[in-house]
């Protein structure tokens, strides 16, 4: 029993204690009964009858006895807490400027990393808001030979994917759309998709009112039908559930109304409204991929790598059975947050990583400013180890300390973590995708209080623990702040400041990089006047403008009349303009060529813009000349190519009087004569380069949607000053069209 109480820590056993209580009380009885003339062995059993039974009075007092105790160190240590807590908060009052140089560090290292934290929780780690997300996988056309990822896919390739596949419980198609909505209230155009009828149930998402697409809702010649968006519901019908079954204008068809999504819901990402996806002839062709893509459900138990076996497989034989159109091509299965969050990802992480350096050189910021107080509190530490405190109980005080400070510096970061919350959605211009919620959630609080102990801890233990080890008899001798100061410490504090030096160097360099970037992608030459240059673009609906006239007479009209405003230059309008996101590519035969190796193909941008496109945008003719007014021959079409296609198709021949065709020379297609060479012009985001294009006139082939950019003088300053007038004449031409995307080009 002796070896055992020396081994004890700093309190009894209180199973041992009971025993023991219970021990003496019974020899007592028994002792008693000895002395009132009982044998030995009758007081042992009178003493057993009278007490009762022994296990059931051990268990009561060991219950008791802990429950005791608890209460009495919960007592204990409540109250050290407390007294620690005031004592902290009187010895910080002390030293103003200490505490709040402290507090505004670590807010600052708390709030910024508790932005990043929360901005990687939504949009790496959050899950999408769909039925068992992991299973979705986006499916896309992919070019191994040009290592093109993510391309557009055609409807008879999606076929084949979905009903030849193994690994997918469902298989669904969509494409993005832009719908006109006219009628009663104000005209406007709003992003949206086409989709099929299985693909939001695919993914685990019905309507809120009404009902879904059907199979039926995809037949050609079938009568219009939408889904609307919950947040275009109760804004432009009041959200009146007789909507449902009702027929409005879109796109200038009569359509139905069959159901309302839920609210929130905006696939693919902003999206307002939905039509079923119907397969135009045109869209049959194998060779014609410009649907956005596909979504999978794959089944139980298979993975991603499993998946895109099974869909090589398809491809390899596609690719067989359909030379012409699918050598090159194969299926791409990419998982559907991998797809969604595409190169996000990695900025992401790098700021994590820079956020992480930033609350380690707060700590030790922190860490620094502890030590040197603490080289002026060793006198007052030395007294209060001189009458009784152990080391324990002053680093426990000490390290209260820092978590006060660090409690109230997590308050601040708090409330910079929202703001930087909110800064950090306004980054993204357009707004962010509807599956990504950036708010200040449990998850962020969670963060921000965690980040806030752990600096507390990181900051505080090691200056807790140095502080405290006093030498008493120096310190109190001699009574000055540098008394206790070792070697040791010196040491410390002089690590602390070169781990901060090596971190801020490492920062310095990453901004240093990105500063770089950004002054390179600032000098980029873009090939385009992007100064007062007011942009918007237009789509006719197919029912009113149902003829190529029509269509030319439209846009030709309009802009002869935005030209005529005071402060317009020139106007004219293509199918994209710089930025904007077209992406149509073609592959270029040339005449008097043989066809090229796959992989070495002439990748072509085209579009078909009006005569004062360019001019508009302040992109020079090099060679030969523009479009014009005239160019409209449909059996002798022409085109401006850009340097790019001139070097790369005609090796520096004259490319003036040449011929060029989209596809191969054998194909139906026409031929192009080339009649001018443009400036090479950015096109997509930087820093991508341009690459071969070429131009066509618009009167040949007039479309239905365009882009109109209006060229202003420098004395109307804002360009967007003029857009009233602008819109006006568009509103006097045909009220029922909206005009979008409504923004100048710089």
């Amino acid at each position: 029993m002796t070896w055992r109480k020396q081994l004890r820590f700093w309190r009894s056993n209180v199973s041992e204690d009971v025993d023991d209580e219970i021990r003496f009380h019974f020899e007592m009885r028994v002792r008693d009964l000895l002395a009132a003339g009982r044998t030995e062995a009758a007081a042992r059993e009178e003493a057993t009858q009278r007490f009762g039974e022994f296990t059931a009075v051990r268990d009561a007092c060991i219950a008791i006895d802990t429950r005791r105790r608890e209460r009495v160190e919960r007592r204990e240590v409540l109250g050290n807490m407390k007294q620690d807590l005031r004592f902290a908060f009187r010895t910080l009052r002390k030293s103003p400027g200490f505490t709040l140089l402290a507090v505004l560090c670590i807010g600052l290292g708390v709030g910024v990393t508790s932005t990043i934290l929360s901005a990687v929780n939504a949009i790496l780690i959050r899950p999408l808001p769909y039925q068992n997300p992991e299973e979705l996988v986006a499916v896309y056309s992919w070019a191994p030979a040009t290592d093109e990822h993510g391309v557009n896919i055609s409807h008879p390739d999606y076929l084949s994917w979905r009903d030849d596949n193994r690994t997918f419980a469902q298989l669904g198609m969509w494409t993005w759309d832009v719908l006109a909505f006219s009628g009663e209230g104000e005209p406007e155009r709003l992003d949206g998709a086409t989709v099929t009828a299985n693909l939001f149930p695919l993914l685990g998402v019905h309507p809120e009112l009404g009902r879904g697409f059907t199979p039926e809702d995809q037949q050609p010649n079938g009568a219009p039908v939408i889904l609307l968006s919950h947040a275009l519901w109760q804004r432009r019908y009041g959200g009146q559930r007789d909507v449902v079954g009702s027929t409005i204008t879109v796109d200038g068809f009569p359509t139905q109304v069959i159901g309302v999504m839920p609210a929130g819901f905006a696939f693919p990402d902003r999206g307002n409204a939905w039509t079923p996806l119907v397969v135009e002839e045109m869209g049959r062709s194998r060779a014609n991929r410009f649907y956005a893509g596909a979504l999978g459900r794959l089944k139980p138990g298979v993975t991603i790598e499993q998946a895109q076996q099974d869909l090589d497989v398809i491809s390899a034989r596609l690719e067989k059975e359909h030379e012409n159109d699918n050598a090159g091509w194969r299926a791409e299965a990419i998982p559907l947050r991998e797809d969604l969050v595409g190169e996000m990802r990695r900025p992401l992480l790098i700021f994590l990583g820079a956020v992480g350096c930033v609350l380690l050189i707060v700590c030790a910021n922190v860490a620094n400013l502890m030590l040197t107080r603490g080289a002026g509190r060793q006198r007052e530490i030395a007294v209060r180890a001189a009458i009784g405190a152990d080391r324990g109980r002053l680093v426990r005080q000490l390290l209260t300390e820092s978590l006060v400070l660090a409690a109230l510096g997590g308050v601040v970061g708090l409330g910079i973590a929202a703001a930087g919350i909110k800064l950090y959605g306004l980054a993204v211009p357009s707004g962010l995708p509807w599956y990504i919620s950036l708010r200040l959630d449990g998850t962020t609080l969670l963060a921000t209080l965690g980040l806030s102990a752990l600096t507390g801890v990181l900051f505080g233990v090691v200056p807790a623990f140095r502080s405290t080890a006093v030498n008493l008899t120096g310190a109190l001798r001699d009574g000055t702040a540098g008394a206790g100061e070792g070697r040791g410490k010196h040491r410390l504090r002089s690590t602390l400041v070169v781990a901060e030096v090596a971190l801020s160097v490492v920062l310095m360099i990453g901004a240093g990089l990105l500063l770089r970037s950004y002054a390179a992608l600032q000098g980029t030459t873009l090939g385009f006047d992007r100064a007062q240059v007011l942009s918007f673009r237009l789509s006719l609906p197919q029912l009113k403008y149902d003829s190529p006239d029509k269509r030319r007479n439209f846009y030709n009209t309009l802009l002869e009349r935005i030209r005529t405003i005071p402060g317009v230059e020139t106007a004219g309008a293509g199918q994209g303009t710089p930025f904007s996101g077209r992406n149509a590519k073609t592959y270029l035969s040339v005449e008097g060529q043989p066809p090229r190796p796959r992989g070495q193909e002439l990748d072509t941008h085209y579009q078909r813009i009006t005569p004062d496109f360019f001019p508009a945008l302040g992109v020079l003719i090099l060679k030969g000349r523009g479009m014009s007014a005239a160019d409209r021959d449909t059996a002798n079409p022409v085109a401006v190519i850009n340097e790019t296609l001139a070097r790369q198709a005609f090796s520096g021949q004259d490319p003036i009087g040449k011929r060029i065709k989209s596809g191969q020379p054998t194909d139906s297609r026409p031929w192009f004569t080339v009649i001018g060479v443009a400036r090479d012009f950015r096109h997509y985001q930087l820093p991508e380069a341009m690459g071969p294009a070429m131009y066509l006139s618009f009167n040949e082939a007039p479309g239905y949607t365009l882009s109109v950019v209006v060229r202003t003088a420098e004395s109307v300053g804002d360009p967007m000053s003029l857009a009233p007038r602008v819109l006006g004449m568009l509103k006097e031409l045909d009220s029922e069209i909206p005009a979008y995307e409504v923004q100048t080009l710089e």
